[in-house]
Formats: structure tokens, C-alpha cells, sequence
């Protein structure tokens, strides 16, 4: 996957983001020296495994402590999955759901989760900048995560596994 100008432009807006290999977008908002806040949404690379968010449903409550990798929330969605190609290179297409689970970048304890994400995913669950769920943790912890650049190369990698895995599926 190469640097595009959509990319370049989200890269922008990411504002000193990091990123998990599981595809979760953390921004710091507040930091009291021993502790920070930070906000957690899906990054660039859930959203385009996923169609369109249908609903957020929480899984640690508020005030829960959750360990690194624990879900937090889960998003279901709706969308079209490409199922398979012909000699010609069409694409056959059909509706796919699923569920795509929202993890714990580090340690943390959950302080709140974006009510109007929770009420309308449909319209509110938009992409990174849409958090979903308001964490806290020791400060440090996102420097355990990756940058974008890391995260660039991650996405990558996983564009080109899929490439393969849709080649040998042809003849």
C-alpha cells in the first residue's frame, strides 16, 4: 500500500496518534505527569476490513480495569465482501456482517464511552477520528504502541498477505 494523497491527508489529522497491530487508532487528550487520559478509536486499517457500523455495544464497564489486548466494545457492521473472481476478473460480491472488537492498547481503566457512537453508529462511527471509548492509563504507555509510520508498514504487510491469498484462489 502506498502513500496516497487520502492517506497523506489522514496522516495529517492524526495529531500524534499511535497505533496498535490490531488496528486501533489512541490519541493522549490530558495528562496529569503520572497518568493520562486517552481516547481510542478503530484506525484506517479496521475500517477498511469493515462496512458500515450498525452498533457499539460496551464489554468492560466504566470504572472496570482492563488488560492490554481485553475488548473493550464491540462494533458490528454490515457491508459487501468480494466472494470470488472469474477468468475475466469479475468480481462476485455478496453481504457480509460482522463483528469487529475494539481491544486494549495497555493496562487501563475504562472512564467513559462516546454516547452519540453508541446511539447512532450508523451515522457517528466515521473512522479514527471517531472515538469510542475514553481510557486511563500510566503515562508512558503510548509509547509502547506504534507510530504511524509503523503502522503504514503493518498495513502493508497485510494488503500483500491478502494479494496472495487471492491469487492462489485462482487457478
Amino acid at each position: 500500500m502506498g502513500v496516497d494523497a487520502a492517506s497523506m491527508s489522514t496522516r495529517a489529522s492524526n495529531g500524534g496518534a499511535r497505533f496498535t497491530a490490531t488496528h486501533e487508532c489512541v490519541r493522549a487528550t490530558t495528562t496529569d505527569g503520572r497518568t493520562m487520559t486517552c481516547e481510542i478509536a478503530m484506525a484506517d486499517g479496521a475500517f477498511e476490513a469493515i462496512g458500515d457500523a450498525r452498533g457499539v455495544e460496551v464489554v468492560t464497564a466504566v470504572g472496570a480495569r482492563a488488560r492490554r489486548g481485553e475488548t473493550l466494545a464491540r462494533v458490528t457492521w454490515s457491508g459487501y465482501a468480494r466472494t470470488a473472481g472469474d477468468e475475466l476478473y469479475h468480481s462476485v460480491w455478496a453481504n457480509a456482517t460482522g463483528v469487529r472488537e475494539v481491544k486494549a492498547p495497555f493496562d487501563c481503566v475504562v472512564k467513559r464511552f462516546n454516547e452519540k457512537a453508541m446511539r447512532d453508529a450508523y451515522r457517528e462511527v466515521r473512522g479514527p477520528e471517531t472515538w469510542l471509548v475514553e481510557v486511563e492509563a500510566k503515562n508512558g504507555e503510548l509509547s509502547t504502541l506504534l507510530d504511524e509510520d509503523e503502522y503504514e508498514k503493518v498495513l502493508e504487510r497485510e494488503e500483500l498477505e491478502a494479494a496472495d491469498r487471492a491469487n492462489a484462489a485462482y487457478p
